[in-house]
């Protein structure tokens, strides 16, 4: 790759990815443990996917607000707030649980807290890394970020298998701590380039939110993006989501095995972001379409799967077929938007993508708790599949 297009010419862009090593890695970790954690308190697929459901709800309600906040405060300062706060959460779950104060009503606040956190960082993320690069290296950037996010979520659950194996669940939640510590520090040490584009004259906060609204609502490529993000998210990731569960009650492991499926996901999702990262030229909107109604037709396939190691190989093949519709969209989406509505567009779009992720692990929790893990994930799967068919009244192909 040449290196007018390799995001990695750029020291900043270098720096950020370092302190997103930390800190995603620490993310996956928290999340193995939480997971793991209430399944072990409450032995019940409904809080399991509730607590997911705090994860990313937040996003779903505050998601368009902390976007126009975005689009309005300096970015690098507010990446720093956030991840302070969120080494201050971690902290308070490790010790609750370590004095044997947790329960899971406490639990689930702290979770909730964190998903706060969560959802105002998203589109803070996602808008920072299009001003570290050049115009022609974002999507470079965008591939890379997400080869990151997944080898994350292939470490970061082996680290927090061995984590909780040695020191337990409060363990773990101390290291997600220094994690979020480590991109604390290294946000202190970039300089964000200054937008591309004049800010506009400032409305009032409710007037940003239409125009950001309006701005999605006008551009049909936009719409369709979301659309795939979503059921993608729904039906794909919300299932995911429900991994404690499968590790234990469907494949009757341990920590140890939910770190092995959850790192196989990330696994398939490194080589998406690998190819995506080497040539974006063959993503386009026909290419998610494709990758969603697969990732349809695979989590019906790990609904009827139950025996490990054929698991491993599925979740390995929904990690490819998810991260191209997840990484697919956000290049398409950060290669075209103005900088003036990155904020609020981004916003969107990690609403949808946490929001659905949410409902979905809400919708199996509840189904697996009266009709059992593999019947939810089966509907779920044929969900996604018949509403990636219908749910797209013209056969778009869309490019950059």
């Amino acid at each position: 790759m040449q290196s007018s297009t390799s995001a990695l010419t750029s020291r900043n862009y270098r720096t950020y990815l370092a302190g997103a090593t930390l800190s995603l890695n620490g993310l996956w970790i928290y999340r193995v443990a939480l997971g793991w954690f209430t399944w072990e308190l409450t032995r019940s697929e409904l809080w399991v996917g509730i607590i997911a459901a705090t994860q990313f709800g937040p996003a779903v309600v505050l998601g368009p607000i902390f976007g126009v906040l975005a689009d309005r405060i300096d970015r690098r300062s507010a990446s720093m707030l956030i991840h302070a706060a969120s080494v201050m959460n971690m902290l308070a779950l490790g010790l609750l649980t370590l004095l044997g104060f947790m329960d899971i009503r406490m639990l689930v606040l702290l979770a909730t807290t964190q998903g706060v956190l969560d959802g105002a960082l998203a589109p803070v993320r996602m808008s920072i890394v299009p001003n570290l690069v050049s115009v022609r290296q974002v999507p470079n950037a965008i591939a890379l970020v997400s080869i990151n996010f997944n080898l994350s979520r292939v470490v970061g659950p082996t680290i927090a298998g061995l984590i909780i194996t040695a020191f337990g669940v409060a363990g773990a939640f101390m290291f997600s701590a220094a994690g979020y510590l480590g991109m604390a520090i290294a946000m202190g040490m970039i300089r964000l380039a200054p937008a591309r584009k004049s800010q506009s004259t400032r409305k009032r906060h409710w007037a940003e939110l239409v125009d950001g609204a309006k701005y999605v609502l006008a551009s049909p490529v936009i719409r369709d993006l979301l659309l795939v993000t979503g059921l993608s998210a729904v039906f794909g990731r919300g299932v995911l989501e429900l991994m404690p569960v499968f590790a234990d009650q469907v494949y009757g492991g341990q920590a140890r095995t939910l770190a092995l499926l959850t790192s196989s996901i990330g696994a398939g999702s490194i080589l998406a972001g690998l190819a995506m990262s080497r040539n974006t030229e063959w993503t386009n909107y026909r290419t998610i379409r494709i990758s969603l109604l697969l990732s349809g037709m695979l989590v019906v396939l790990l609904g009827c799967v139950n025996q490990l190691i054929p698991a491993i190989v599925v979740v390995a093949l929904l990690g490819i077929t998810l991260s191209v519709c997840g990484i697919g969209s956000q290049i398409l989406l950060q290669s075209g938007i103005d900088d003036d509505f990155r904020g609020r567009v981004s916003s969107i779009w990690s609403l949808i993508a946490f929001g659905g992720t949410s409902l979905g692990s809400m919708l199996v929790g509840i189904t697996a708790h009266f009709f059992g893990l593999p019947v939810a994930a089966m509907a779920a799967g044929l969900a996604c599949t018949l509403l990636g068919l219908i749910g797209f009244r013209r056969d778009a192909s869309h490019t950059r």
